[in-house]
Formats: structure tokens, C-alpha cells, sequence
């Protein structure tokens, strides 16, 4: 039988998960990059709702999210990729919420918030449910497509709970909603198929942001009612049953939707990973790094990272998934602009390099392009066009007995037709084919 303490702390627990999703002020947005479109680009799709979104305790409408989205956007570029995203995650999202979404975006449909969930309060809601059509357009042409979905669907339990029920029936409540969420679930992933047979579609399972007592010396302190967190980390796996049986059953369909296990990985670290001291049950950075570690391991089975930069290194080059060599000459910083060394960039793209001491200038062919810098000139040559750089011009730089001809990085690459990305949060530049 349930306990009224058990009640009580249940209820607080959903009380509190609902006034996290409530309570969030509007951010974010949909992201893709700049790159130039001569290759097409790995196209990654985000759905569900504020891990997808990438929410973080104590986010503003200028908060720039750095979720696991941007993270396994991040590993595309390290693996080579001429990568982009485009992120549709909706906070307070549910699995039924999700369905209804997907099919209007299928069904070529335009719809209002209410349509899709009733009191739905994400404060981008019209901006998100209003593109529709390019979100089936996305999905089409995706390539990978990530969701995080569930975490909304168990809210209304707290009613129950308030309303007095007894325990068979609080049980038999909960039973129903997680039979529902997989019926909803497996609906999604079927749309999503039928949109695109051949993306490669991953799930991750659900955290409990809810630590274990903690022992000191003989003593056990109980952060949070023992009973009822065992409860809830029950159903926590039980969800993870239900997503085992869906991938099952989709299977048999040759639908392949794979589910990446961040649940084990938030085990005796929920304090550290999370925002529950705070009340808030969503990842801080710590954990959002976890499930992007955990999502690349799902996708490309590793999860990369650049070398530890010395003290006087500012940026890291990383050019079609391999970083440049440890004895590479340093990137260099002018006016915000990255410049690198000409020999080790061009040597990394495999590309032709001709220099010439009586004009100083550097001839650069790739492909079908070729791009002449000159020391000191504001313009540069592409394809025996002459353009103004925005960029401070090339220079010469020396190092030791060495000088060395240092390129402007953006506009090299995107006048060879490659793509130039900056990540700031990696303070690494990554070059892609």
C-alpha cells in the first residue's frame, strides 16, 4: 500500500517537474550552418522535447542551448562530415504531442499549438509548430535524426495521486500511461519512416535525476524517501522495456530505430550531472556532455576529442576528421580571423601548392579551384576572379629560424569549395570536404 508520505513526496516530485516545464522562459531557436552546398551536407534532425531543446536550469531567451544535439553535431564534423542540424525539440513535449506533430508535418498539415497538446507552454510553441512543412523537409532529407521523448508523459500522475485513488488504481494509472506513450512512440517512428526510410533514427532512454542515500560511516542519509525513489527508477525501466519492445516490433518492419542507454550513466552521479539541488531535473553541461558522449557512441562507435592545446595555442584545426599534426605550426588570431600555416593546411587536404618569391604569392589547387594569395595584398585570386578578402590579408610569420606563409583559414577553405565551421565551445576549427 502506498504510504501518505509516499503520496506526499510523489506528488512534490511531479508538482516539481511541472513547474520546471512551466515555469521556462523562451530561447533558442533552429540552427544550421553557413557552408556552401557544392557537396551535400550530412543532415542531422533533433525532435522531442527540452533535452532535445537543450534547457538548462537558470536559461534565458538569450541563452544559447549546447545540448547533446550540438554535441553529436560537434562529432559529425570530427568524423569528416560536411555536417548540419536543424533543432525541432519543444519544451513540455509529449509522446502524444510528438505523434500529433509528426503527422500534420506528413500529412502536409499546418496546426496551432492547441491541436498538438493541450497547454503546451514552451513560449516558442507558434514559431515551432508553424514550420511544419520544412520540418517534413528536414526529416526527408535527413541523414540521422536524434529524440529524447517522455519525460511529460508521467505528469499526470499528480492528479491521480490528489484525487485520493488507492494504490491498485494509482498503479494501474501509471501502467496505462506508459501503454499509451508506447503506442504514441512507435506511431512517431513509424511516421518518421514513412517520411524517410532510410535515416538513421536514435533514441535515448530516461534518467532519474534522484540520487541514492548516501552513506557516512555507518550512517544512511536519505536525500530523497527511499521507497519512492525506487518507485520511480522502476519506472524508469520499464520505459526502457517499452523502447526495447518498439525497436523489436519496428524491426520486423525493417525499421532500425536504436536507443542509446544515458540511464546507467547518471547512476550515483545525479548531483553532479543535473539541476536537482535546484530543483530542476534537467542536465547541466556535465550531463548534457554525457548523453552527447553516449549518443556518438550509439552513431560511429567512438567519441572524439582534440589534444590538450599548450598555453600558447589558441584554436585547434581539425581538417576532414583528423586534427593537424602535434607538429604542426600553430593557428594564429588577427582581428578574430584564424590563420594557419599554408604547408601544414594545404598538406592536410591533400592539396597542390605553389609559391612564388618573385610576387610572394601562394597558389592553392584543390579539386577543380585554385586560389592565389599574395603577402600583404587585400585580394585574393579564386578561379581567376579577383576578390576583396574580408579577412586581414596573408603574412608571413617567424618562427624560430623558420618563416612561414600564414593563409586566412574561412577563406581558403570556402574558396577551395570546402567547408569551414568554428566551434567555439571546442575552440577548434573543423575543415570538411
Amino acid at each position: 500500500m502506498y504510504s501518505k508520505s509516499r503520496k506526499q513526496s510523489i506528488r512534490f516530485t511531479f508538482i516539481m517537474l511541472a513547474v520546471i516545464i512551466l515555469s521556462v522562459s523562451a530561447w533558442g531557436g533552429t540552427y544550421a550552418s553557413a557552408a556552401q552546398q557544392e557537396t551535400k551536407p550530412y543532415q542531422i534532425v533533433a525532435l522531442g522535447d527540452s533535452l532535445t531543446a537543450g534547457y538548462e536550469h537558470g536559461f534565458t531567451e538569450k541563452s544559447v542551448p549546447y545540448g547533446y544535439v550540438e554535441q553529436v553535431y560537434e562529432q559529425a564534423l570530427f568524423h569528416g562530415l560536411r555536417a548540419e542540424y536543424v533543432n525541432y525539440g519543444i519544451i513540455g513535449l509529449k509522446a502524444e504531442g510528438l505523434k500529433l506533430l509528426l503527422q500534420a508535418a506528413s500529412e502536409g498539415r499546418t496546426v496551432k499549438p492547441d491541436e498538438i497538446q493541450q497547454q503546451l507552454q514552451d513560449p516558442r510553441k507558434d514559431v515551432l509548430l508553424g514550420q511544419t512543412a520544412q520540418m517534413a523537409k528536414s526529416i526527408r532529407s535527413a541523414n540521422l535524426i536524434v529524440l529524447t521523448i517522455g519525460g511529460n508523459d508521467l505528469i499526470p500522475v499528480m492528479d491521480k495521486l490528489a484525487s485520493g485513488a488507492s494504490d491498485e488504481e494509482v498503479t494501474k494509472y501509471i501502467q496505462d500511461l506508459l501503454d499509451q506513450y508506447e503506442k504514441d512512440l512507435e506511431s512517431s517512428i513509424r511516421t518518421i519512416a514513412g517520411l524517410n526510410p532510410t535515416a538513421q533514427i536514435v533514441i535515448a532512454d530516461q534518467y532519474l535525476p534522484i540520487p541514492a542515500p548516501v552513506k557516512i560511516g555507518n550512517v544512511t542519509i536519505p536525500l530523497y524517501p527511499e521507497e519512492d525513489r525506487l518507485l520511480l527508477l522502476d519506472g524508469v525501466k520499464k520505459i526502457r522495456n517499452k523502447l526495447d519492445l518498439i525497436s523489436s516490433r519496428l524491426a520486423k518492419d525493417d525499421i532500425k530505430l536504436q536507443i542509446t542507454s544515458v540511464s546507467d550513466l547518471f547512476v550515483g552521479h545525479e548531483l553532479e550531472y543535473t539541476s536537482i539541488a535546484n530543483k530542476d531535473i534537467h542536465p547541466n553541461q556535465l550531463g548534457y556532455a554525457v548523453m552527447g558522449r553516449a549518443f556518438a557512441n550509439t552513431i560511429w562507435g567512438d567519441y572524439r576529442t582534440v589534444r590538450t592545446r599548450p598555453a600558447n595555442v589558441q584554436m585547434s584545426v581539425v581538417v576532414a576528421g583528423k586534427e593537424l599534426p602535434a607538429g604542426a605550426a600553430p593557428p594564429v588570431l588577427r582581428s578574430n580571423r584564424s590563420f594557419v600555416a599554408m604547408r601544414d593546411i594545404v598538406d592536410a587536404l591533400g592539396a597542390k601548392l605553389s609559391w612564388s618569391n618573385t610576387s610572394q604569392s601562394a597558389s592553392v589547387t584543390y579539386n577543380s579551384h585554385k586560389v592565389v594569395f599574395t603577402i600583404g595584398s587585400a585580394y585574393v585570386t579564386i578561379d581567376n576572379k579577383k576578390v576583396k578578402l574580408s579577412t586581414p590579408p596573408a603574412f608571413l610569420l617567424k618562427s624560430g629560424k623558420e618563416t612561414k606563409t600564414y593563409l586566412p583559414l574561412a577563406s581558403l577553405s570556402e574558396a577551395l569549395g570546402l567547408q569551414v565551421i568554428y566551434r567555439s565551445t571546442l575552440q577548434t576549427a573543423f575543415i570538411n570536404k
